[in-house]
C-alpha cells in the first residue's frame, strides 16, 4: 500500500514539473544555450521553494485540526486546481517553443526566487499539498519530490535531444501530464465527495 502511495507521489510530481511554465522556460534556455547542469540547478532552485512551501504546510497541518468536512472542502479546491491547470497545460502545448529566449547568471538562485513568488505554487501547497498530507500523509509528499528530481535531472537532457528537431517528445510528455492530471483531478473530486458525505466511501 505505501509503495502505491509513494508510486502516485512520484506521478503527481512528474504530472506538475512537465507542463510549460517559467520554471521549465528557464530550464530549457540554460539546457540549450548554456548546459545541462544550469538547467538541473534552475529546477533544483525550485524544487527547493517546494520544500520551503512543504514546512510551511507540514507546520500548519500540525496546527490545524481539519474534520472531514474541512478535508473534503480541501479536496474539492484541489480538484479545481488540478483541472485548471490541466486546461492551462493544454492550452500552452498548442505553443510550446523549445527556443531558448532568455538566460541567467545564477541559475540556482533563478529558479529559487521563481519558486518563491509563483502564486500558484503556493496556492497548490495551501489546498492540494495541505490536503493529501492531511488525509495521506508524507510518503505521498516523499513521492512527489522524487518525482519533481526525476524530471529535473532528466528534462535538461531531453530538451537537449529533443531540441536537434524532436519537439514532438516534449510535446508528447505534455500530453501525458495533462492525463495524469486529469486522473489525480478526479482522485480529489471523489475523495472530497467521499469525506463530505455526498458519495459512500464504497461504491
Amino acid at each position: 500500500m505505501d509503495l502505491g502511495v509513494f508510486i502516485a507521489g512520484i506521478a503527481l510530481g512528474l504530472s506538475l514539473a512537465a507542463p510549460p511554465g517559467p520554471i521549465n522556460a528557464l530550464m530549457a534556455a540554460q539546457a540549450i544555450s548554456s548546459s545541462r547542469l544550469n538547467g538541473f540547478l534552475v529546477g533544483l532552485g525550485a524544487m527547493t521553494s517546494d520544500a520551503t512551501f512543504l514546512v510551511i504546510t507540514y507546520t500548519l497541518s500540525g496546527l490545524l485540526i481539519l474534520n472531514e468536512t474541512a478535508r473534503g472542502a480541501l479536496s474539492m479546491v484541489s480538484f479545481c486546481l488540478m483541472l485548471f491547470l490541466a486546461y492551462l497545460t493544454w492550452r500552452a502545448s498548442r505553443r510550446i517553443d523549445l527556443t531558448p529566449n532568455r538566460s541567467v547568471h545564477i541559475p540556482y538562485l533563478t529558479g529559487l526566487t521563481v519558486g518563491l513568488t509563483n502564486p500558484f505554487q503556493l496556492s497548490w501547497w495551501m489546498s492540494a499539498g495541505l490536503s493529501l498530507i492531511s488525509s495521506i500523509g508524507l510518503i505521498i509528499i516523499i513521492g512527489f519530490f522524487t518525482g519533481i528530481l526525476i524530471w529535473i535531472t532528466s528534462f535538461p537532457s531531453v530538451l537537449n535531444w529533443a531540441g536537434k528537431g524532436r519537439p514532438w517528445v516534449y510535446r508528447a510528455v505534455i500530453y501525458f501530464s495533462i492525463g495524469l492530471l486529469l486522473a489525480f483531478a478526479a482522485w480529489f473530486l471523489y475523495n472530497g465527495a467521499v469525506l463530505i458525505g455526498i458519495v459512500p466511501d464504497r461504491l
